[in-house]
């Protein structure tokens, strides 16, 4: 009976989701096992861990790219977005099993990486996956500016320049606005973000949080505040 070890992993946001549960994953990987007849050796688990950390940058993800290189086992997962999202993880990763003889299976696609359709078939997969998660981002990115544009909360502080008001809209602080000015005429005569810092701390204007100014906080203050 051929050996064969497994990967399961969740991030923290798919934690309740039961159809990706880790528990869901370890039943459908050992009923493959038994169907396949192969002895499941081991199983690595990552939980809360994000699909966007390369394979080999995880705790259990190197572990079994370890055990994998060493034993030859045949490597099963539920879907093939635990393993990967990033194009190029994917490519480097099956291309480098391919070369050492290691045989990837990922169950939900149907998908035996024995065979050069099999291999070319993940890879077709791992691009669409990259695209979901790009497009995600861009939806969520989307999401926040019109949040920003209507004033709305984003976040549990309100930046500088501004106060929530009620309903958590966002309203201006006269002082901070004063301050923020103030930023953009140093700026003009040619103070480096550090030196307006500096300059603010020396004349004891403090930041909303914190008690002296950050060059990188007065670069995005003034990112935000370029009208």
């Amino acid at each position: 009976m051929k050996d064969a070890i497994s990967y399961i992993r969740v991030s923290s946001e798919e934690q309740a989701d039961s159809g990706l549960g880790l528990e869901a994953q370890r039943q459908r990987i050992a009923a493959y096992c038994t169907m396949k007849g192969l002895h499941l050796a081991e199983i690595f688990e990552d939980a809360g861990i994000s699909a966007g950390k390369p394979l080999a940058s995880r705790p259990a993800g190197s572990r079994l790219l370890a055990a994998a290189k060493k034993g030859k086992a045949v490597v099963v997962v539920a879907k093939l977005d635990r393993l990967f999202r990033s194009v190029a993880d994917a490519a480097n990763v099956i291309a480098d099993f391919d070369k050492k003889g290691i045989q990837l299976v990922a169950i939900a696609e149907g998908f035996d990486m024995t065979s050069m359709y099999g291999r070319a078939m993940a890879q077709m997969a791992s691009v669409f996956a990259e695209l979901e998660r790009a497009m995600i981002r861009e939806r969520t990115r989307s999401a926040m500016s019109v949040k920003r544009l209507r004033g709305e909360r984003i976040s549990g502080h309100a930046p500088f320049g501004s106060d929530f008001g009620a309903g958590g809209k966002l309203v201006e602080n006269a002082r901070e606005q004063k301050v923020i000015a103030r930023m953009k005429r140093l700026r003009a005569d040619g103070l480096s973000y550090r030196g307006i810092g500096t300059r603010l701390d020396n004349e004891g204007i403090r930041p909303k949080r914190g008690k002296r100014w950050i060059h990188t906080t007065v670069k995005s203050i003034l990112a935000r505040n370029v009208a």
